[in-house]
């Protein structure tokens, strides 16, 4: 049908709250997702990815990969632009935060690092037994379990536009599966240390509300935000999505700058778009902050549209899965995923149990974090700390700083690495490298000790 303009874009996020609708009715109703706590995104993403492949919706599989990208490089402005996290009884609490959020940046920077060397080794192993997977497709483990669908597709992207096949499928696929690792590994994980007394908040009962996902009338539910404009002005929501736009801009004013001043933009950069974009979101909090309009950004307001992005992001994530794909590289794939869930799993409870106070709430948050994305760390932390009492939760804001060096070395090793003329086995060595030098920081810095939960 003609129409006076392009509605595609809408018409794809009319699908996505269909999708959805969906997943938060069969949460409501079905006891099984409420065990296992899945979040309706994910539900209704599984419902739309088989009405796409049944071909039953008329829609490109393309839009929801161009609205799959766009949120995610929101999701990490947004969380550039949240003020940071005051929780009363926290005062003086300084160095053990600090701590928590050092242990949190080591132990995500060692899961990118190991995650991508078990990508190479694997591939060297089907190499051996005669099965055809490209080195890319090993390394959307880290990209895919540590990193998250939205870099995934943003490198899948990258790598289909320089002639790999279905690399964003691949990307997607390896990102979906690790959300089943996080919450149908990451629960019973839970129950396991509230069973043994782990947790520092000891057995916590988990409200209706919080299984079946919806607030009825009569219970006490939480507040979106608090307003800093006046309406009569200008909406408050509006003035923080606005905030969002200008960081967007200015993100992609950089990219234009650059590529102006380089004489052309590696394509191999806008993989690293999400990066500048937090940094830009966390420069324009701080100008705002020392120019006394700091106060104008909520954080309530800005979570909230964390939240609205990921559950967008992952829900068209699994929509765009094209599950023929998927099912010519069954094999290795779930190989791949199989291994990369055991060792993560591994990896995470074993220097969790180790890291002394707190252990178990910074473990699980890092467990939800390195196979799926911060919101589902922080969503499987809420099961242990309801209330986010402990320190943990203010942990996670930080702990990126301290992943950083890690993240984005072995990000640029993913992405320029066959550029730049290394070979598997040179990768190799530099992921195995970042990992044991993660190793050696946890130790000097007395994160490796003897088992004490």
């Amino acid at each position: 049908m003609a129409t006076p303009f392009d509605m595609s874009y809408f018409l794809a996020l009319g699908f996505i709250g269909v999708c959805i609708y969906f997943g938060v009715l069969l949460r409501y109703r079905i006891r099984f997702f409420q065990k296992f706590l899945i979040p309706s995104c994910m539900v209704g993403g599984i419902a739309g990815m088989i009405l796409m492949n049944l071909k039953l919706i008329p829609l490109e599989v393309e839009l929801f990969q161009a609205i799959a990208f766009h949120f995610f490089i929101i999701s990490f402005i947004t969380i550039g632009l949240t003020p940071q996290l005051k929780v009363p009884g926290q005062k003086g609490r300084g160095k053990q935060i600090a701590r928590g959020a050092i242990w949190m940046g080591l132990m995500n920077g060692g899961s990118m690092a190991s995650q991508a060397l078990i990508g190479c080794l694997l591939v060297l192993f089907f190499g051996v037994v005669g099965i055809n997977f490209p080195l890319q497709f090993g390394l959307f483990l880290p990209l895919g379990y540590t990193q998250g669908p939205g870099q995934a597709l943003a490198i899948g992207k990258v790598w289909e536009a320089a002639g790999l096949t279905n690399a964003i499928t691949m990307g997607l696929a390896v990102a979906a599966i690790g959300f089943l690792f996080a919450f149908f590994v990451g629960i019973p994980m839970i129950h396991w240390g509230i069973r043994h007394g782990f947790t520092a908040m000891g057995r916590v009962e988990l409200p209706n509300f919080f299984k079946r996902g919806t607030y009825r009338t009569d219970e006490q539910n939480e507040p979106l935000g608090m307003q800093t404009t006046h309406s009569a002005n200008v909406d408050s929501l509006a003035f923080q999505v606005c905030a969002v736009g200008i960081v967007y801009l200015l993100t992609y004013g950089v990219f234009a700058l650059m590529n102006k001043v380089f004489g052309g933009l590696d394509p191999g950069m806008w993989g690293f778009f999400f990066f500048w974009a937090l940094l830009i979101g966390i420069l324009v909090k701080v100008v705002m902050g020392k120019t006394g309009s700091g106060h104008l950004l909520d954080r309530g307001s800005q979570i909230r549209l964390t939240g609205l992005s990921v559950d967008i992001l992952l829900t068209a994530t699994l929509i765009s899965v094209k599950t023929g794909v998927v099912w010519e590289y069954i094999v290795p794939l779930l190989i791949l995923c199989l291994v990369g869930g055991i060792w993560t799993t591994f990896y995470v409870v074993y220097f969790g149990r180790r890291s002394g106070e707190m252990g178990f709430e910074r473990m699980i948050v890092q467990y939800g974090v390195n196979t799926g994305t911060i919101s589902s760390g922080l969503l499987l932390l809420r099961v242990v700390d309801p209330e986010f009492k402990t320190t943990a939760a203010l942990e996670t804001g930080l702990y990126s700083l301290a992943a950083a060096p890690f993240i984005v070395g072995v990000m640029v090793v993913i992405v320029f690495g066959q550029k730049w003329g290394l070979n598997i086995y040179h990768q190799i060595g530099i992921y195995l490298g970042l990992f044991i030098l993660v190793l050696i920081l946890l130790k000097v810095l007395g994160f490796w000790k003897k088992k004490v939960w």
